[in-house]
């Protein structure tokens, strides 16, 4: 769940952090939406590692609501960039303070005071874990949408010239055959090595397996630059693994905006 509180704050970051709004007609400007994630996040973050240390703390977000307060945040941050840097490090802490907590601490019940256009909305007592995951969620969410709401739209052109190159995917046959496990040692050390002598005659300009759902068919994918796309099917389905029927191959043709892509050897 660490990962996921980190990870959620990305989308609000970058939005920061290419700083293209247009003033609000009503509510908070982009700064103060900046200002005021970054400091519940230390907020919630501060709750949550006092109940891992062993403390009673008790949370109210008045600070992180108060306008006097959040415009000092963000003209000490110095600009929306810095605003961002501020935001994702907060979501750090908050990550490492909720990851840090057993699960009998996560469930360790705070008095709660939430203010929200100058009402308490919310005074009750709540588990410390679910504020932490509630921040990083809906909350979140919310201020998310008020920035979305600010954005001046990005626009852009194609571009006037492109590189080409074959991607290969690398898929996983429904029926994959049996092996013993030295054979498949083997297998894998011929597959690699077949990598390495495509990249040694220039033709593979980049490999490499892919991590992620579980059960995913995709195993990996490689970017090729032999300026045909069947001559590239063929080289790939030349592969040992493939060959072996480990691996399927497919073969796309991928373009990017001319020069964009720069490969080392």
């Amino acid at each position: 769940m660490s990962d996921t509180i980190e990870a959620a704050h990305a989308p609000f970051v970058a939005s920061l952090r290419a700083g293209s709004f247009k003033a609000p007609e009503e509510g908070w400007p982009a700064e103060l939406i900046g200002a005021h994630v970054a400091v519940n996040n230390q907020l919630i973050a501060e709750v949550a590692e006092r109940v891992g240390a062993g403390d009673h703390p008790s949370y109210d977000n008045a600070v992180a609501v108060d306008e006097a307060e959040l415009q000092a945040f963000a003209d000490a941050a110095g600009g929306l960039g810095e605003l961002a840097d501020a935001v994702e490090r907060s979501a750090a802490r908050l990550a490492a303070a909720h990851s840090a907590l057993s699960e009998e601490q996560a469930s360790t019940l705070v008095q709660a005071v939430i203010h929200d256009g100058g009402t308490v909305v919310v005074d009750r007592p709540m588990a410390v874990g679910s504020l932490c995951e509630g921040n990083a969620g809906f909350h979140l969410e919310n201020h998310r949408e008020q920035l979305r709401a600010l954005e001046v739209p990005a626009k852009g052109e194609p571009p006037a010239e492109f590189d080409r190159y074959e991607l290969v995917v690398l898929m996983r046959p429904e029926s994959v055959p049996e092996l013993p496990e030295e054979e498949v040692e083997t297998l894998q050390s011929l597959h690699l090595g077949y990598f390495a002598k495509m990249r040694a005659l220039g033709y593979l300009l980049v490999p490499g397996p892919l991590r992620g759902e579980s059960g995913e068919a995709m195993a990996g994918i490689c970017l090729y630059g032999t300026g045909s796309r069947e001559k590239t099917r063929l080289l790939a389905e030349d592969d040992p693994a493939v060959r072996a029927g480990r691996l399927v191959v497919k073969v796309l043709d991928w373009y990017t905006a001319k020069g964009a892509l720069s490969i080392g050897p």
